[in-house]
């Protein structure tokens, strides 16, 4: 079953160059990740190419602290299918946002509508890069 969501923690372009993340807390007060994993693959020239996105999954965020460090680790990792992974972004959507994190809401609601298509946010951003 999927988590229902209660507050939204941010929506991200993760750094290894496009993966989509969903940061939020569920109804049940534990913490919760809705990714896309990127799919790239190297051309014959060695260059790699984004391919798109690999079906989303659910997992639960456990956080740990320390003086000096934070560190993360997801657990009862859940593939669902685009179609779960849009109800769960419209969820989102009912929630406030800021400005950057409702641009990665679109990217994802737009990738999850084609099925782990590269959304154009993230191809503008790969271009800019150039």
């Amino acid at each position: 079953m999927l988590p229902s969501i209660s507050t939204v923690l941010s929506i991200e372009m993760v750094r290894d160059g496009g993966s989509l993340a969903a940061h939020f807390i569920g109804a049940n007060g534990s913490s919760y990740c809705l990714h896309f994993q990127l799919i790239t693959m190297r051309d014959s020239n060695g260059d790699v190419q984004r391919i798109g996105y690999a079906k989303p999954v659910v997992f639960e965020r456990l956080e740990f602290r320390e003086a000096n460090r934070f560190e993360w680790q997801g657990i009862n990792l859940v593939e669902v299918s685009w179609i779960h992974a849009r109800v769960l972004l419209r969820q989102l959507r009912g929630h406030r946002c800021n400005d950057r994190d409702s641009k990665w809401l679109a990217a994802m609601e737009e990738s999850a509508t084609a099925e782990g298509a590269l959304p154009q946010a993230v191809v503008s951003w790969l271009h800019a890069l150039k």
